[in-house]
């Protein structure tokens, strides 16, 4: 209607333009009409800022956005998957709309590991971020997703209960060595279960450090203690985590620290104490057409 309403303006104006010799129009009726077209395309400018407020806001969540390689991205795109099938090829930053969020969510998605289309909901590399934090922070994340950071449980429920998804850790010490632990199922708990861990089906080369002594207890921080032992592990391990009693991981845990607040994933060196330099958490659908 905006578009037209111009249109109409301009036509106007050319008309009158074309009806009189030019040079018998008053300059004060030329200066007239040019501000009136000015007044027009502010109004236009306006006009379209409302509409594309209005869109972005629009409960049905289709319409196409740029992204950062030029692609257009669907509004209504949960989950990095989707991202990388609106034709995003680049590992980077994007905006997603988990299940039961009423507005979009920043992500940082791989798309050059193992197929791409991961959702980083985890990522330690050099000691940045401090991650002794408490329990509403660990639900609603922290740090940069370009760089450290923990997604927020919050959103790590929404979207692993939407769907299956699997569980990649990317694990490295020190020395550069990589390896890796993957589970085909991965799934994080509502608040009201204290964002219960759910993961089966190990495969990798790093051994299993999550189902053992992990799965199926909840997330505890220092203000919320809710594992099973009678000392409060993250306090003890300087961290926030699925504890049990205490644990055979902990990826959240102290960065550099050679100690029982490091970074570790027991199975990584034959269960001995060994501190690692970079872990990541990513999740992907299992199901991909």
């Amino acid at each position: 209607m905006a578009v037209t309403l111009l249109l109409l303006c301009v036509t106007s104006l050319s008309i009158t333009a074309n009806a009189q010799d030019v040079t018998t129009v008053p300059n004060n009726q030329i200066m007239n009409e040019l501000s009136l077209l000015r007044a027009m395309v502010t109004m236009l400018q306006d006009q379209m800022a409302d509409i594309k407020t209005t869109l972005l806001n629009n409960t049905n969540r289709q319409m196409l956005c740029p992204t950062q390689d030029g692609s257009k991205q669907q509004v209504n795109q949960k989950d990095c998957y989707d991202v990388q099938k609106s034709g995003s090829k680049t590992s980077g930053v994007y905006t997603v709309y988990p299940p039961g969020e009423g507005s979009g969510v920043q992500v940082y998605c791989n798309m050059d590991v193992e197929g791409g289309g991961w959702l980083v909901i985890q990522k330690r590399d050099n000691g940045h971020v401090d991650f002794y934090r408490t329990y509403s922070e660990y639900e609603a994340g922290f740090g940069n997703k370009s760089d450290e950071h923990w997604l927020g449980n919050r959103y790590i429920h929404e979207i692993t209960s939407s769907g299956d998804y699997e569980l990649l850790v990317i694990l490295e010490d020190f020395q550069k060595h990589v390896k890796t632990a993957q589970y085909s199922h991965f799934q994080v708990g509502s608040a009201t279960d204290s964002y219960k861990l759910d993961v089966s089906g190990y495969n990798g080369t790093a051994g299993d450090s999550l189902i053992f002594d992990h799965n199926g207890k909840p997330f505890s921080t220092h203000d919320a203690d809710h594992d099973s032992s009678s000392t409060n592990c993250a306090q003890v391990h300087h961290g926030g985590y699925w504890y049990s009693s205490c644990l055979k991981s902990n990826v959240n845990g102290q960065w550099g620290k050679a100690d029982l607040t490091g970074i570790t994933w027991g199975s990584y060196e034959n269960w001995r104490m060994y501190v690692l330099k970079h872990t990541e958490m990513l999740i992907r659908p299992v199901h991909r057409s």
